[in-house]
């Protein structure tokens, strides 16, 4: 492995690239060259955060998200060229029709809650190159509650109706990201702990456009595996939100996917030739599960007889085998649970078309959609007083614990 990547040019814990170039034959190469590549425009800005101070170049991309940038006194031009491409919209966008076609997937706001937690972010996991900058910033290991709250501020942002136009919160929140992207692959690039030639560039291109399959492809396909399919128009809403989302966060337009077939090229390829987990990377999952996720699945559960909060674990684990499949969950050491993944294979099924049923009479999406947004705000209020989070993303996190580079100093 390692003489032919370094042969090839590629990051030394690339496997399978050649399996990779005859099944994908120029998307290979794209996909490779991508993991040398940050964000050009967003790194750009980023380098003149020594000039400018962290707080005041922060608060100038906040004026600019919020008032535009002729708002903002004094821009540097790496600000302004930033901008042009955030205020360009591409004519494939049609957020009209994205608004409208998504209008009420709030139905399943407990399902979806249960889907980012057990499939997006563990997902993410099997990649020991691409978590890595988990690590060394310490964001997960130090909260795993905080983490996925902040995470879900953006979700609920980015997918409610008007979310993405220009001045949205929505909108506002996806530069934010992607500024801090570039603020961690700036300061992880000049860690002599960052091993360059094993991983890539910090927060790759190759590894930032997975982002869409996190949080796309596998939540439909993860929904769908509880009983909670989207109707086919909000499947193509989704695939379509984020294909301008990963335009927001600077993906290279060569990678961004316009469809559920292209994000499930992009997806085999990531499995195919991703680097092997590592420690840290069961650690991770190991994390998220007891901080979190367990805990959670506790408190939907009666609290007698006591013995019901021990199926806890195994309901976690097992919704995890039938997201990511045994192969991944087995290196991820996330413990087998063969009765409750039985059960929710079985149970799946019915409670899908119990739903479809149910999304047929059109009459009932509006009142469920209803039930679903109380649902979402007494949830958001009871997580941020439980893990005492007040913030939308970590650039907004109070000090203390370990230090981030998108706080600042």
């Amino acid at each position: 492995m390692g003489a032919e990547t370094a042969a090839t040019g590629l990051p030394t814990t690339v496997r399978h690239a050649d399996e990779a170039r005859r099944r994908f034959g120029d998307f290979a190469t794209t996909y490779f060259e991508a993991m040398w590549r940050g964000d050009p425009l967003a790194d750009a800005f980023v380098a003149d955060f020594g000039e400018l101070g962290h707080g005041r170049a922060m608060r100038m991309l906040k004026t600019a998200c919020r008032d535009g940038i002729d708002a903002v006194a004094g821009a540097p031009d790496s600000l302004r060229a930033l901008f042009a491409q955030l205020d360009e919209v591409p004519d494939w966008v049609d957020l009209d029709r994205i608004d409208r076609d998504s209008a009420h997937i709030g139905r399943y706001t407990r399902q979806s809650g249960i889907v980012l937690g057990a499939a997006s972010l563990v997902s993410g996991y099997a990649n020991s190159a691409a978590s890595r900058p988990l690590e060394m910033t310490g964001r997960y290991l130090e909260s795993a509650g905080a983490r996925t709250i902040e995470v879900g501020s953006w979700l609920v942002e980015v997918s409610r109706g008007g979310g993405l136009r220009r001045h949205a919160s929505g909108f506002e929140l996806t530069v934010r990201v992607r500024v801090i992207h570039a603020l961690v692959r700036s300061a992880l690039r000049d860690d002599p702990a960052w091993d360059l030639r094993a991983w890539g560039v910090p927060i790759c291109q190759a590894f930032l456009a997975y982002t869409l399959i996190e949080f796309c492809l596998i939540p439909v396909r993860g929904m769908r595996a509880i009983g909670a399919p989207y109707l086919p128009a909000e499947e193509d809403a989704a695939y379509a939100r984020w294909r301008y989302l990963g335009h927001l966060l600077g993906i290279d337009a060569a990678l961004l996917p316009r469809d559920r077939q292209e994000q499930e090229r992009l997806e085999e390829i990531y499995l195919l030739t991703r680097p092997p987990v590592d420690a840290y990377c069961r650690d991770l999952v190991g994390s998220i599960n007891s901080e979190f996720l367990v805990p959670e699945i506790e408190a939907l559960l009666p609290a007698r007889p006591a013995r019901l909060r021990r199926l806890a674990p195994p309901v976690v684990h097992g919704l995890e085998r039938v997201f990511l499949g045994d192969e991944i969950a087995d290196e991820l050491g996330i413990a087998p649970a063969p009765r409750t993944t039985r059960l929710i294979e079985r149970v799946g099924p019915v409670l899908a078309r119990v739903n479809a049923t149910l999304d047929r009479q059109a009459w009932t999406l509006e009142p469920r959609r209803r039930l679903g947004e109380r649902y979402r705000l007494k949830q958001d209020e009871r997580l941020r007083s439980r893990y005492s989070v007040r913030h939308d993303l970590v650039d907004e996190s109070p000090a203390g614990g370990r230090p981030h580079p998108a706080r600042g100093a």
